[in-house]
């Protein structure tokens, strides 16, 4: 890969990185700034509104970490080569999921 699409590539994904780091922040203060509601029918509905939060903040953490690694690995001169195979990953999938580590074969035999 050559260097002008590898730096396209870091950008990608520190922006992303840094919408990420955001909006999980943004969340956690929320959960932890929310009142408690005096009627019991708004407590439960609160209660399902900050699973839902915390859920959708696990998956975030997820790719959070999926595109730190991803950062490492450009870092390392190894981005771009599927980490099961050794494979280089086709830059159309790098380019719908910059962080992903394998390539669609070896993705699909996990």
């Amino acid at each position: 890969m050559d260097a002008q699409r590898m730096r396209r590539f870091k950008t990608l994904l520190v922006i992303r990185q840094h919408e990420l780091r955001l909006r999980i922040k943004d969340n956690q203060q929320y959960a932890r700034g929310a009142e408690p509601e005096p009627d019991i029918v708004d407590q439960a509905a609160s209660e399902s509104e900050k699973g839902s939060l915390f859920k959708r903040s696990d998956r975030e953490h997820q790719l959070l970490r999926a595109i730190d690694s991803a950062l490492d690995r450009i870092r390392a001169g190894s981005y771009g080569a599927c980490l099961s195979c050794r494979k280089d990953i086709d830059e159309r999938r790098l380019a719908a999921i910059p962080w992903t580590p394998y390539c669609i074969q070896c993705e699909e035999a996990f």
